[in-house]
């Protein structure tokens, strides 16, 4: 099982896109993508994470997400 924490962004150009990524992929990369193409909307530990999310995360490194704003929940 995956470990660590992860860190979920959402597209300003549009709010039905997210991305599920790696806490520490973002703070070593300076901590934000760039400025104004993505907000962040939360964390959480990765273990916390849909089945679908932990699996997208270990294979490819993040996960995309195509919803609206109040039904993404990506912790089971």
């Amino acid at each position: 099982m995956a470990s660590g924490r992860y860190q979920t962004l959402r597209s300003v150009s549009d709010i039905h896109i997210f991305v599920v990524c790696h806490d520490k992929l973002l703070r070593a990369s300076g901590g934000s993508p760039q400025k104004g193409t993505m907000a962040g909307d939360g964390r959480g530990e990765i273990e916390s994470l849909k089945p679908e999310y932990r699996l997208a995360l270990a294979r490819d490194g993040y996960a995309l997400g195509k919803c609206e704003l109040a039904v993404f929940k990506p912790e089971a």
